[in-house]
């Protein structure tokens, strides 16, 4: 009786993490957050004001958005292919939920030093980049399940962007793999907050490639050629209408939760502040005293959510003041540019481990 009252209530509680937090409700509405700073940076850096009649300062705006495209006609083309041109939203939400799942933003088992995601175990980064590169793979045939021909020419431009800067933006994942010996996310962001800030200034390269090949992964400006409404119309979404468009611009907006997340999380210390960083409270070890307490539940997330808001604001800012470009000038920085960046900053990361480090007694 006794056992089964305790799988009862695990279950509830993995229900709960799922579910609520830090799981689907908070991701959803950390979404709806991401999407109001974004369109607030965005219009303020236009000298506008952005939302501000819905809620606070507009901040309901993004949810009545949403609930709007949810009340709409929903129109499937008489050409598409119908039962795969209505499962590509959903396809994109629960793959977007799923990367989600495996940021650390509070302590799921304190039987294991440092925070966890709530799927996390060794080799967890090979299965995130495997999931984003089928994300990319959906929103490819998402323009070919529609049969328009802007929706193709969208799928196409997709595909060209993401070849390009999927390179980049893998190496620059793995970076802090190599550097902390590890392929587990909540591993790695755990051990970087350990080492001497000579290891974490390896990684600034890194996080420049980082930002820059999500906004081309995101398909954001400059790199939002695939859906350019002048051009195409909406590139590959140009189908979709009512509850599909709505499920498809919730998918993007998680995937700006989970691009800000990594981020924070391989490059910023996650829930922490560095180690060497003078502010005894915000320091690992308070963390660690906090996590077998409430306090955890809410130092941890706040400080996730406040290093993720800055990642957004920079995502926002490289939206404003650069304006789009040709499918060519994409391809070619990406192949140029990126790529050969991002080889770079990985061989210095070998080269200071195994030559530089040693000599200079670097621990």
């Amino acid at each position: 009786m006794q056992a089964a009252l305790d799988m009862i209530v695990e279950l509830l509680v993995q229900g709960f993490w799922v579910l609520v937090f830090p799981g689907i409700f908070f991701v959803t509405s950390l979404a709806l957050l991401w999407e109001w700073i974004d369109r607030k940076v965005y219009a303020r850096m236009q000298n506008r004001v952005g939302p501000l009649h819905t809620g606070w300062h507009g901040i309901l705006q993004p949810l009545m958005d949403f609930l709007k495209l949810l009340s709409k006609e929903d129109l499937t083309p008489k050409k598409a292919d119908r039962r795969s041109f209505a499962a590509v939203p959903v396809v994109l939400l629960v793959l977007s939920f799923v990367l989600c799942m495996f940021l650390p933003i509070v302590d799921m088992n304190p039987a294991v030093p440092g925070v966890q995601g709530i799927l996390s175990f060794e080799g967890d980064l090979v299965l995130i980049l495997f999931i984003s590169t089928l994300i990319a793979l959906v929103i490819i045939l998402a323009g070919y399940f529609s049969s328009n021909p802007f929706g193709q020419t969208g799928a196409a431009r997709t595909g060209m962007l993401l070849v390009s800067f999927e390179i980049p933006l893998i190496l620059a994942l793995v970076t802090p793999a190599f550097l902390t010996g590890s392929l587990c996310v909540s591993t790695i962001m755990y051990r970087l907050t350990q080492m001497s800030p000579a290891y974490v200034w390896l990684l600034v390269l890194p996080f420049v490639i980082y930002l820059i090949a999500s906004q081309a992964e995101l398909e954001r400006i400059p790199f939002d050629v695939s859906h350019a409404e002048t051009e195409i119309v909406h590139g590959w979404q140009v189908e979709f209408s009512g509850k599909k468009l709505a499920l498809i611009h919730m998918a993007e907006d998680i995937l700006l939760v989970f691009s800000a997340g990594i981020a924070t999380t391989l490059f910023l210390g996650g829930p922490y502040l560095l180690e060497f960083i003078p502010l005894s409270i915000f320091s690992v070890e308070f963390a660690a005293i906090a996590a077998t307490t409430w306090v955890g539940w809410v130092y941890y997330p706040l400080v996730f959510m406040f290093k993720s808001a800055l990642v957004v604001v920079i995502l926002s800012n490289m939206r404003t003041l650069f304006a789009r470009w040709r499918i060519d000038q994409i391809v070619r920085y990406g192949w140029k540019v990126m790529v050969p960046l991002a080889l770079l900053s990985v061989m210095l990361v070998q080269v200071a481990l195994v030559y530089a480090f040693p000599l200079l007694g670097v621990m």
